[in-house]
């Protein structure tokens, strides 16, 4: 495993750790893939939290209530696709609410995992005997994670402890950075409560918030652990399907980047379009700009606002063009030496290992952009 590498950090863009709701958009986008069919007619109205479309057995949810006016495109992740598109009548009518059990401990793991992927909490199912759950941002600038800890940090503690007690594990670990110290504060104060979850203070380097680097640092797998790997936003979920028995439609996401005149953490329906959350919510300082999509480093580039928030969007940086271009490349091997898993972009090296983390780019003093060489 390579070296780790301290970020350069720039204050401006930092975001408050303040969660801020924006879910009254005018309208939403929902994207679908192929074989999935609608559950109600086009012009029919339809309630907040009930199936709008659905495959065998994968639904997809309304995230508000309004009427169903059919079909168009918008850019989904990197790419155009196809929509539903529902407008808002924003009265948020829903359906009958579900009971859930009174303690999330009285679950059983089949229970678990048929509602975590009933209500699109998790894909996949629980299973293993040892819990890793991630709560470091990827990137430097990403504070998603960060404002999830500090705005839920009792109700994450208790479901964690609930998925460890559920499924008979005998290792649960939280990670988070070693200098998040408010969230640090937090978590110790109430994790004494909770003798089962062992807190991993770690260092601020990068990329050590993608899965395969921080189950390296941590050893996990030297022991032949199952891992069950879960993000803090994962957890947050879970425990959102156990305790309401509500499905997962809205989403916490950063939005920064230095032509914007503020960064902030927001909480938006899953289908919102950016445009309407930068119209409503983002004044842009400076109209000559980039939009770059989960992540400065490991992000990638949509060239228009009909971008839509999927459940994987964690981060959105509106940036200023950048005025230097790329110079000849010098042969000095940072990009080699840097990457944390041996890659050597010069050469194609390796290149099926590429995590897409983009420290070969960072580090380039030739400023060459070497995310298009990358296999992922």
């Amino acid at each position: 495993m390579g070296s780790l590498i301290q970020i350069k950090h720039n204050k401006i863009y930092d975001a408050d750790s303040k969660i801020i709701n924006y879910l009254n958009p005018d309208f939403i986008y929902i994207p679908y893939e192929k074989g999935f069919n609608l559950n109600i007619k086009t012009k029919e109205k339809v309630l907040k939290d009930s199936i709008l479309l659905i495959k065998d057995n994968k639904y997809i949810y309304s995230p508000i209530s309004g009427n169903v006016l059919g079909a168009t495109k918008m850019i989904i992740n990197k790419q155009i696709g196809p929509c539903i598109v529902i407008e808002n009548d924003f009265k948020e009518t829903n359906n009958k609410i579900i009971s859930a059990k009174k303690s999330i401990y009285d679950y059983q793991k089949d229970e678990v995992n048929k509602l975590i992927k009933e209500y699109n909490a998790f894909n996949k199912n629980l299973d293993g005997n040892t819990i890793l759950i991630n709560g470091i941002d990827l990137e430097i600038y990403e504070g998603t994670y960060k404002s999830i800890i500090n705005k839920y940090s009792s109700e994450i503690l208790e479901i964690i402890d609930a998925i460890n007690d559920i499924f008979k594990c005998h290792k649960c670990i939280l990670a988070i950075k070693n200098n998040d110290s408010e969230i640090i504060e937090k978590l110790v104060y109430q994790i004494g409560t909770y003798p089962n979850i062992e807190l991993k203070l770690m260092p601020d380097l990068y990329p050590l918030g993608h899965k395969d680097i921080l189950i390296e640092e941590l050893n996990l797998l030297k022991n032949n652990y199952k891992i069950i790997y879960l993000t803090i936003e994962d957890v947050l979920a879970i425990y959102n399907v156990l305790r309401r028995k509500k499905p997962i439609t809205e989403k916490i996401i950063t939005i920064s980047g230095n032509a914007i005149e503020k960064a902030k953490i927001m909480n938006v329906k899953i289908g919102t379009s950016l445009k309407d959350i930068l119209n409503n919510n983002i004044k842009i300082i400076n109209d000559n700009y980039k939009i770059i999509i989960n992540g400065l480093l490991s992000g990638y580039e949509v060239e228009s606002k009909d971008f839509i928030i999927t459940k994987n969007i964690k981060s959105i940086f509106i940036n200023t063009l950048d005025q230097e271009g790329a110079k000849e490349c010098i042969n000095c091997g940072l990009c080699h030496r840097k990457c944390p898993v041996g890659c050597d972009v010069r050469n194609n090296f390796k290149l099926e290992k590429c995590l897409n983390c983009g420290i070969c780019t960072y580090i380039c003093p030739s400023k060459i952009n070497f995310k298009d060489r990358t296999v992922k």
